[in-house]
């Protein structure tokens, strides 16, 4: 049987190295969306970054709150209350929202990362949503 010390050292030793990681996990994921705010606010231009709602969307609103917060340049298409947005959605085949077209790039849901990239790339006017 092996002694009491030795067994709480090595849990105490697990746990320092989870919190490492996790502690790590964070900081890599603070960095990129902090990198990528940068990137949008810099980036963005009217008209650039185009997001497809409803009203009943609760990540629409959690990206609404992302770039709103992030003093993006973008334009909100509520397909719920606009019948030329809803027009354009339903022409793109998307299963849901939100929707982005950032550049003329389509993306099914709201990753800051992407937009960021898509903002950097040159504008495009051929690709879709669709798998």
């Amino acid at each position: 049987m092996t002694p009491q010390p030795v067994r709480t050292r090595s849990w105490l030793s697990l746990a320092l190295i989870l919190a490492v990681v996790v502690g790590g996990q964070q900081a890599w994921s603070w960095w990129r969306n902090t990198q990528a705010a940068e990137q949008v606010r810099t980036l963005s231009q009217t008209g650039s970054v185009l997001m497809f709602t409803t009203d009943t969307c609760p990540y629409c609103a959690k990206a609404r709150a992302w770039l709103n917060g992030n003093e993006a340049h973008w334009r909100e298409c509520n397909i719920d209350r606009e019948p030329a947005c809803r027009r354009l959605f339903e022409a793109q085949g998307s299963p849901g929202v939100p929707l982005m077209r950032v550049n003329g790039q389509w993306r099914l849901g709201f990753d800051p990362v992407w937009v960021g990239q898509a903002l950097q790339s040159s504008p495009s006017g051929s690709s879709s949503p669709r798998p």
